[in-house]
Parts: C-alpha cells; sequence; structure tokens
C-alpha cells in the first residue's frame, strides 16, 4: 500500500536541521547578549570612574585656586609691610605702584582689603558689587577662609582670607578668572567643556536650561550638542549622570558639576565623546555575527552528513506501518531488509522490532477476535448475578419509553431494596450475602413476564422493567408474585432467612419523559414504601416529588434561619394543679420565613431528624432558652424553668452536655432551670445510651422529662432505671379522661406509677376546666393545654408576667379555646 504524504510533510532530516540552527542560534543569541550586557556594564563603570575622576579633579582645582589666594595672601603680607610701618597703607602703596606686576604674578582679576565692617582700605582692579560686599559681610562672621564661583559678565571665582593687620582682623578679597581652574580641570582631549552661570530668575530666561553660557571649548561642535541637549532632556536628568546620548550619529556621555555648594551654582557641564567606545561595541557584534553564522553552516553540515542514511532507511520504514494498519503481515516482513547493517543503530533496531511486532499482533489477532465476543457479552451485564447492569438499564429503558405509542400503552419501573439487608451482611458476612443476592436475582426474573427485564443497580437494589403494560392488574399480579416468591425461606449454611423487600413503582405513558427521571421516580416512591414497614410497595406520585424538593429546600435553608434569626421561640406556660401557679413554660419553635412566611415544626422537624441539622436547630433552641431564663431571673422569675423539646438523635450526641454547660456558664443562670423534654421512644430505642446521657447531663443539674409517655412500647424494667424527673402524660389519653373509663383508668396508673418511682407528672393538652379538675383529683402535679393557654410569643409571656407579678397566679381563659395540633422542637 502505498504512502501518501500530506501536503505539509516536511523530512525529519530538514526537521533535524532546523532544530540544530534553532538551537545554536538560542545559545549564540544569549552568549551574545551576555557579552554585548557585560560590555555595556564595563562601559557604564567606565564612565562612572570617570566622572567621579571629573569630580575629584574640579574639587582639586579649585581647592587649588583658593590655596592659590592663601599663598598670594602671605606674600603679599610681606611685601605691605617693608613698603610701609602702616599696613594698610603700604598695602596701598603695593596696589599703586605694582597692580600690573602682581596681576600678572598672581592671576588676579581684582583685589581688595576690608575691614569687617565692609570698609575698604584698599583696592585695585575690578570694582567690586553690593552682592561682592554682602557676601563678604555676611562671610566675616566665620571668620574663616571662604570661596565662591561667580558668572556675571564671565565667571570668576572669588576668595576671602582671614588676616590681621595692625593687630587687627582684615578680610582680603582675591577675584580670579575661572580659565585657569578649567586648564587643569580639562584632563583629556576627548573632552569639551561648558561653563554656565546660575539658573536665572522667571521672566528672564537663560539659553540653556535658563542658565547664561559664559565659557565653551570647541565652541563649533560643542555647542550644537549643548543645545540639543538643552532642547531634549532636563537638567535634573543630567544631573543623574547616568545616560548615554546620541547626536549626529555620535554617542557622549554628558555630566555636570556644580561650581560652587550653594543651591542654584554656577556649573561646568563635560561632554565626553563615546565614539571610540561604539565602534568596539560594533565591531564585537560583527565578529559575533561572523562566528555564529560559521557555526550554524558548519554544524548543518555535519547533520546532514550523520543523519542522511538514517533519515533514508527511516522513510522506507514508513511504508511497512500502513500494512501492519491492513494486517498484511507477509507484507510486512518481505519489505523488511533480511540482514543488519555493519555498523546497526537505531533504525536496524526498529526494523528487527518491527518484524516483531507484525508476529505479535498477528498471534494476539486471534486472540482478540476469540475474546470480542464475551466481552461485549460482559459489558452490559452485573459479574455476581448475570443480570443486566445499570448501563444495560439505561440503554434499555430509552429504548422502551421511545416505543410508547399510545396512552393506552405504559412503561412501568420496579425499584426493589431488600429490608435488613445490611443486617445480614454484617451478620453472616459477604459471602453469604453474596449468595443472597443470587438467589433473589434468580426469584425475580422467574417471577415477572417474558417481555419484562430485571436488573440489577449495585448492592441489594434491583429494577424490574415492565413492557407494555395494559392496565394495573399485570403490575399487581406481578408485585404479588414478587412477593410471593420471596417468602419461601433461604437457606444459608446453617440460618433460614426469609427476606422481604420495599417496592418502588412509577409509570410512564409519555415518550418526552428521560430515562434518569423515571428511575428518579421510582426510588422516591421505593423510599416511601420502606418508611411505610417490611414487605410494602408504594406508587409515585407529584407529591412524593414536591415532598422531595421541599425536604431539599429546608435542609438548603435551615442553616440561613438559624444564622438570621429566622426561628423564634413561642412560650406555652406550665401550671401547678389545681393552684394555677406558674412553674414554667414548654419552649416551641416556629420557622418565620422571610418568603415563605410561617412554617410549622411539622413542616420541617420531619425533613431533618435524621440530619446534623437537626442537632443545630436543637442547640439554637438551647442557647435562645437559656437565653430567656436569663431574662426571666432578671425580670424577678427565678423559680420558672423553660422545658426543650430534643429529637432522639439530639439527644444521644456527643457534644450535647457541652453545649447545655456553655449556655449555662454563657448565661450565669441555674442548669436546674433548664429541663431537657425526650420522648419514650427514642429512649427505649437506646437504653444504654439514654441512661447515660441522661446521668451526665443530671451531674451538671440539668432536669429531664420523659415526653408522649404511654404512646409508645415502654420497659417498666428500663423505665425504673432511667434518672428523669418528670413524667409528661400524651395528650391522647388527656383529651378522652372525662369521656371514658378506660382513659381516666390509664392516667391514674401511670400518676401512680410515677409518684412511685418519685417523680412528679405533667398533663399535656388540657383543653377545659373539667379536665383540669379531674387531672388534679388524680394528684397530678402539673398541666399544660389550651385551657391555660396557647403558645405566645416571648413579648406576650413577659407582659402577663407583669400583670401577675404579686399573685404569681397564671390567668386561666374559661372559654377553651380552638384547638391547634402541638408542635415542639
Amino acid at each position: 500500500m502505498a504512502v501518501n504524504h500530506p501536503n505539509r510533510f516536511l523530512s525529519i532530516k530538514w526537521k533535524l536541521l532546523i532544530a540544530v540552527i534553532l538551537i545554536l542560534t538560542l545559545v549564540g543569541g544569549m552568549i551574545s547578549t551576555l557579552a554585548y550586557q557585560q560590555l555595556l556594564n564595563q562601559q557604564k563603570m567606565l564612565l562612572e570612574a570617570q566622572r567621579d575622576k571629573l569630580a575629584q579633579s574640579l574639587s582639586f582645582s579649585l581647592n587649588t585656586a583658593v590655596e592659590h589666594s592663601l599663598q598670594a595672601a602671605m606674600q603679599l603680607g610681606f611685601v605691605a609691610n617693608a613698603k610701609s610701618d602702616d599696613s594698610a597703607e603700604g598695602y596701598q602703596l603695593l596696589l599703586a605702584e605694582n597692580w600690573p606686576d602682581v596681576q600678572l604674578y598672581w592671576d588676579l582679576k581684582g583685589f581688595g582689603l576690608y575691614q569687617l565692617d565692609g570698609e575698604r582700605l584698599a583696592h585695585a582692579g575690578e570694582p567690586h558689587s553690593e552682592d561682592d560686599l554682602q557676601w563678604l559681610l555676611q562671610s566675616e562672621a566665620s571668620f574663616e577662609l571662604t570661596s565662591r564661583v561667580v558668572c556675571i559678565e564671565d565667571c570668576v571665582i572669588q576668595v576671602l582670607v582671614p588676616t590681621l593687620v595692625n593687630g587687627k582682623p582684615h578680610l582680603f578679597f582675591f577675584e580670579s578668572v575661572l580659565t585657569e581652574v578649567i586648564s587643569h580641570f580639562r584632563i583629556d582631549k576627548s573632552i569639551e567643556l561648558a561653563v554656565l552661570g546660575a539658573r536665572v530668575s522667571e521672566g528672564q530666561p537663560g539659553p540653556l536650561w535658563g542658565r547664561h553660557l559664559y565659557s565653551i571649548s570647541n565652541r563649533p561642535s560643542s555647542f550644537s550638542l549643548l543645545r540639543h541637549m538643552a532642547d531634549s532632556f532636563s537638567w535634573q536628568q543630567l544631573s543623574l549622570g547616568d545616560g548615554i546620548y546620541s547626536y549626529q550619529d555620535g554617542h557622549w556621555a554628558v555630566w555636570s558639576f556644580p561650581l560652587d555648594k550653594v543651591e542654584n551654582a554656577p556649573a561646568i557641564v563635560v561632554l565626553m565623546s563615546l565614539d571610540q567606545w561604539q565602534r568596539m561595541l560594533s565591531s564585537f557584534q560583527l565578529g559575533m555575527v561572523g562566528t555564529l553564522l560559521a557555526g550554524l553552516i558548519l554544524a548543518a553540515g555535519l547533520v546532514m552528513m550523520v543523519a542522511w542514511s538514517s533519515v533514508v532507511s527511516l522513510a522506507r520504514h514508513a511504508n511497512l506501518l500502513p500494512l501492519l494498519a491492513d494486517h498484511d503481515f507477509a507484507g510486512v516482513r518481505s519489505s523488511l531488509p533480511k540482514k543488519l547493517s555493519l555498523f546497526p543503530d537505531e533504525v536496524d533496531l526498529i526494523h528487527l522490532a518491527t518484524r516483531e511486532l507484525a508476529d505479535n499482533m498477528q498471534g494476539l489477532e486471534n486472540e482478540v477476535d476469540e475474546y470480542t465476543h464475551e466481552l461485549e457479552r460482559l459489558a452490559m451485564l452485573d459479574t455476581l448475578t448475570g443480570l443486566p447492569n445499570k448501563a444495560m438499564l439505561h440503554h434499555e429503558l430509552q429504548t422502551a419509553i421511545a416505543c410508547i405509542a399510545s396512552e393506552d400503552d405504559c412503561v412501568v419501573l420496579m425499584f426493589l431494596d431488600l429490608d435488613e439487608f445490611k443486617r445480614i451482611n454484617d451478620t453472616l458476612g459477604h459471602i453469604q450475602g453474596d449468595e443472597l443476592l443470587k438467589i433473589v436475582a434468580a426469584r425475580l426474573t422467574n417471577s415477572v413476564r417474558e417481555m419484562d427485564t430485571v436488573f440489577r443497580q449495585g448492592g441489594d437494589e434491583f429494577l424490574i422493567l415492565l413492557r407494555q403494560v395494559r392496565d394495573e392488574q399485570e403490575v399487581s399480579n406481578v408485585i404479588h408474585r414478587i412477593f410471593s416468591a420471596l417468602q419461601h425461606p433461604v437457606v444459608l449454611g446453617s440460618h433460614k432467612l426469609i427476606v422481604t423487600t420495599s417496592i418502588g413503582l412509577a409509570y410512564c405513558n409519555s415518550s418526552e419523559l428521560r430515562a434518569e427521571e423515571l428511575i428518579q421516580h421510582a426510588d422516591l416512591a421505593m423510599y416511601q414504601a420502606k418508611s411505610a414497614g417490611r414487605s410494602n410497595y408504594r406508587v409515585f406520585s407529584e407529591e412524593m416529588l414536591h415532598q422531595a424538593n421541599n425536604r431539599l429546600m429546608i435542609e438548603q435553608s435551615i442553616g440561613t434561619a438559624i444564622n438570621e434569626e429566622q426561628l423564634v421561640l413561642f412560650l406555652q406556660p406550665i401550671v401547678e394543679l389545681p393552684s394555677g401557679r406558674l412553674r414554667g413554660f414548654e419552649a416551641l419553635i416556629r420557622w418565620f420565613h422571610p418568603e415563605r412566611g410561617l412554617i410549622m415544626p411539622a413542616e420541617f422537624i420531619p425533613d431533618i431528624e435524621h440530619s446534623e441539622a437537626v442537632i443545630e436547630v436543637g442547640n439554637y433552641v438551647i442557647r435562645k432558652a437559656s437565653e430567656l431564663v436569663a431574662q426571666l431571673d432578671s425580670a424577678g422569675w427565678p423559680e420558672l424553668y423553660i422545658a426543650v423539646n430534643l429529637s432522639a438523635k439530639h439527644f444521644l450526641a456527643a457534644d450535647l452536655l457541652n453545649v447545655v454547660r456553655q449556655e449555662v456558664e454563657a448565661h450565669h443562670i441555674s442548669a436546674q432551670s433548664l429541663l431537657l423534654e425526650v420522648t419514650e421512644a427514642s429512649v427505649i430505642e437506646q437504653v444504654e445510651q439514654a441512661m447515660a446521657a441522661m446521668a451526665s447531663l443530671k451531674a451538671l443539674g440539668v432536669r429531664i422529662a420523659i415526653d408522649d409517655f404511654g404512646t409508645g412500647y415502654s420497659s417498666l424494667s428500663y423505665l425504673k432505671q432511667l434518672p428523669f424527673d418528670l413524667l409528661k402524660i400524651d395528650r391522647c389519653f388527656t383529651a378522652n379522661v372525662l369521656d371514658g373509663e378506660a382513659d381516666a383508668h390509664i392516667i391514674a396508673t401511670v400518676i401512680e406509677l410515677a409518684h412511685n418511682l418519685g417523680r412528679q407528672v405533667v398533663a399535656e393538652g388540657i383543653e377545659t376546666q373539667q379536665q383540669a379538675q379531674c387531672l388534679s383529683c388524680q394528684d397530678c402535679e402539673f398541666g399544660q393545654g389550651y385551657y391555660f393557654s396557647r403558645p405566645l410569643d416571648v413579648a406576650s409571656v413577659f407582659k402577663v408576667l407583669q400583670e401577675i407579678e404579686e399573685t404569681r397566679m397564671w390567668p386561666i381563659h374559661q372559654a377553651p379555646q380552638p384547638r391547634l395540633v402541638r408542635l415542639g422542637s
């Protein structure tokens, strides 16, 4: 088979050549860049050294000029003293007779002798201005050698030398041109100099950076450069002295040095040509480029010599790969070279590997054909039971839904979950559990119609797809056969078991329903069946989906409700029978949702009672009840307690004791002011844990009440051991205490039982005066119900407490109020 080269095919030899060239170019470029950068750094260091050298030279030249003036002062003093006994007169004679010689010898432009008050005693040369005299008067206070540079018509250096004349302090005023200083400063012929005066005031701008030019070397070439610098760069940039400037194909280093230490002093600008250095850099760059090109050409030649034969061999080998793809193993063998080259390389190894690959592929092809059919069969089957698996379920379910032709023809999905399978698995072991699943799978398969399919989704969950269902009786018959088949005992080793299952059914008569939705519907129905007890089935309804969505909303919103304090406590009074004296309150929770309004506990507590959210709600109620106890204590009601209803999960939570202790300590209340109520059923289910929890709470001082007594199946032996304080009679007995002897006898028995155990009794649900009197006659200590009051908000409770502060008697409303279902936390 011929090889079809793509349009953008590029031979590997050219790829190698390009790769080598790119690598060498990259490496050479990096080396060149580093070397060039090193040269630039060296240039910068040399320029900095040159600048420092110039600064030192300028400082030395200025200091030399000052010392020159000091020497002149000493020698002039000797000459003046020789002229006359009066030194002042001697200076006048000296200047009058020998000023030209003095001026020429000491290179002076002007000289003066002044008293400290500014009176001139002798003078020659240029007259001194008012500014000069003002500087002289300011300088005499230090009485030290002082100098400055002044630029008016030209730039001069002025030096004040303190001296004694006739035994009194005087000042010599020397003024010299700056030419000598500049001549010493110019140490290199490649350096051009320009002297600029001080920055002039606004309104009189100077030609260069607001300064006048007083002197410049090589004016024809230097002035145009200086003008360009002044137009292009600020004085601050020039003062930094770290730049290299280009002008008319030349490179310059430009620096400025102040000629005095005052802020706005004349300055000397140095212009240094860098053309020689730039020529050296350019020569270096050309040399590096030439070296790099030579290296690239040499490397390319070497690559071509070494790689050419191997690349050609690889190109031939590429024609063999399509033969492997076409399973032409004989053609591959015939195209490969029979012998290796004189010096084998990797290409020869590839030829050997290709031959071995062709042999192995031919052998594997036969094995693959054998296993393909088996893999296709196993891909859609459960390995344990042999039933179709979850992947097959989705495929078959989608197909069945798409084939629904009319409303009379529907598809039914049954979701089965074995009851108590986990307990069986944990007790007998996984091996016996797997054996049970195989038996159940076989019985389910025998219980369905020929057109139906049983699937195993995983674990102990099975799904059954019923196709072409015409009426509900067909479904009922299948369910009956399943329950009947599972009623036969299953023998596992020495154990004989009867397995039951909970079934959820979901009907589908529309081809628009998705398979995932139908599975979800059947799953919801199965959970409803499981909650109804063992061996049950339920049919999916929209109400189930609404309840599931509502449960999800509550689980997601309850945390926000706690954080934003949407949960509010209402209080129902607990009074003493028959006196009517107030003894405490039961805390009943209400949820004021910002969008749904008031939500009663029965609408959200059942949805969270098996999750951690019910513990968060319970802790919230304990905290709020503790706050109310503290408020009651502050209001003068320390004897009152607040009862809090706890779920079984919360009561047996490991952290409950710490939560109660923290709230009691945080609000500085008595632990006996809290009464925790737990239902009879939740205590009996895990009696040992309940006893331990009660004991720890009692040790803290908290009181315990058994709520809804009589509605469960209590063990009197356990009840005797539980360390509770109060027994609460459920409202179902209280409501009928006057109507039948049975309920009245039960209540009397419960009260007597509690008293024999040393406990007190609270009757719930009292709605009439007659009920209250009857219970009082039977020695029931406390009562609560709508006869006394409906649950009130906290503000209403404290309003009533203010009214009964003296009597401590809760006001009783004789007219029975409408009965509402009592809902706690």
